[in-house]
């Protein structure tokens, strides 16, 4: 009997050591699954405010060699978006895309008061000079982005 008795007790055990290394298994992936949908959002969220904030600083720019801030409501209205999507920023990024942000709307409150340019004249100072106003702000969000990515949890 106590040869019956141990390999049910063998039995029993691989069972239950089987059981609980099957939900070990099943609840650290799943636990995997969800960490991987939390970062794949937040690169998403991130990605569309960045990608809003270099589409309207690129237009509020423009218009800011060319026009004067009182010329018109419609330059108005582009700082005002152009904040608002720096505001949504600072809610959510590292210090240094909030700062690169903040460097973007300054430079461009900046260019309202200097002297008003041609499109023609604002083409070639871009060209000469190649400066890119929006490119450390780019860079940073490239390089959070793909901090967070590293984030991610391996899938087998």
């Amino acid at each position: 009997m106590g040869g019956e008795l141990t390999s049910g007790m063998a039995a029993v055990m691989g069972a239950i050591v089987g059981g609980l290394a099957s939900l070990t298994s099943t609840w650290v992936g799943e636990r995997s699954r969800h960490r991987r949908d939390l970062l794949q959002r937040e690169i998403t969220k991130r990605e569309a405010a960045y990608s809003d904030f270099i589409e309207r600083a690129s237009k509020v720019y423009a218009a800011s060699a060319t026009h004067r801030i009182d010329d018109d409501d419609k330059e108005l209205e582009g700082m005002v978006s152009l904040y608002a999507v720096a505001s949504r920023i600072r809610l959510f990024a590292c210090d240094q895309v909030i700062k690169e942000a903040e460097n973007v709307v300054e430079r461009i409150f900046l260019q309202y008061g200097d002297a008003n340019m041609s499109a023609e004249q604002l083409l070639k100072t871009a060209v000469e000079t190649r400066d890119d106003p929006l490119k450390a702000f780019s860079v940073i969000c490239r390089r959070e982005l793909h901090d967070i990515q590293r984030e991610m949890p391996v899938h087998w």
